[in-house]
């Protein structure tokens, strides 16, 4: 059997952390993750998303406030925001009915995981947080919504614990079909 690729031993080993060490990350490796987001695929080549960096810890622990999703103490986020603005400038984008904007805001941020990952940085997503709270510390202009924050930094080893109830990982046989759905499943 041929060595697996290192995009799948990059999926497999890429681990959510919770625990990061108060080193700060250098400006090159954020600059990275903003490329890798840019790189991430966006419905119709729309691009109606922004990143806001945050590195000052005063300005990271005021978000922290209004953030029960966030039990880690990053050294940097990025937060990404969907320009309301531009998407109004699309033809045909109606924000509330369209999905594609949160499945653009997920790549942008898997893609920030993986090269989280890849540049030894460790990286935790986080989708409870006042959205009227973070706008108001970042002063975000009008039609700017933030819409997820990753947290980053040098993550510091923890100990990996199973859900309650939980004894081993799924398999793809517990997650997947092939064809119909079977009757009575």
């Amino acid at each position: 059997m041929s060595a697996e690729q290192p995009v799948f031993q990059a999926i497999k080993a890429r681990r959510v952390s919770r625990s990061f060490s108060p080193d700060p990350i250098p400006r090159d490796k954020l600059v990275q993750l903003l490329t890798a987001a840019r790189w991430a695929p966006s419905a119709g080549n729309r691009r109606i998303h922004k990143f806001i960096v945050v590195e000052q810890q005063q300005t990271i622990q005021l978000i922290r406030s209004v953030s029960p999703g966030m039990l880690a103490q990053p050294t940097a986020l990025i937060v990404i925001c969907t320009d309301k603005v531009k998407a109004a400038e699309e033809e045909g984008v109606k924000l509330a009915l369209d999905s594609t904007t949160w499945i653009d805001v997920g790549a942008a941020a898997q893609n920030m995981m993986l090269a989280a990952h890849e540049l030894g940085l460790g990286a935790c997503p986080t989708t409870s947080f006042s959205r009227s709270g973070v706008s108001t510390i970042l002063n975000l202009p009008d039609g700017l919504e933030p819409e997820y924050i990753l947290q980053l930094g040098h993550p510091v080893s923890e100990s990996r614990v199973m859900r309650a109830g939980v004894t081993t990982r799924l398999r793809v046989e517990d997650i997947s079909y092939w064809g119909v759905f079977p009757e009575g499943s």
